[in-house]
């Protein structure tokens, strides 16, 4: 068991001490943790892969896709890759083809693997 003491001086001149035990601060960090890593969603994940495909799909034959398609595509472009240099286009272009074939409907031969090629052949490594 871990005690943590805490020694502080009061006005007076006294010095007084406080013991923590450790089953205390599991209680405070257990759920700090939790929290935080809740907080942390990268913004390639925070988008389902599918309806992106379905969106940038959208994009090649010129259609817009309206506002259900804003966050989609916004997620596509926000994939960016970059070192101390600056911008890494083909990077960028596998990570966004990663992210796309995290569709589960997309398998070897599926029926999205031709229309992720040409999503990526076309936007993967523009940079907006």
């Amino acid at each position: 068991m871990i005690n943590i003491t805490y020694r502080y001086q009061h006005s007076g001149g006294c010095i007084s001490e406080q013991t923590v035990k450790d089953k205390t601060m599991k209680k405070l960090l257990i759920p700090l943790i939790a929290a935080g890593s809740l907080l942390y969603l990268p913004a390639s994940h925070a988008e389902d892969p599918c309806k992106v495909i379905m969106c940038m799909a959208g994009k090649l034959t010129g259609d817009s896709g309206g506002s259900e398609c804003n966050s989609a595509e916004a997620a596509f472009f926000n994939i960016v890759k970059k070192n101390k240099h600056g911008f890494l286009p083909n990077h960028t272009r596998d990570a966004r083809k990663a992210f796309l074939n995290e569709c589960p409907d997309n398998g070897e031969g599926g029926s999205n693997q031709s229309m992720i090629s040409q999503i990526i052949s076309k936007y993967g490594k523009v940079r907006l």
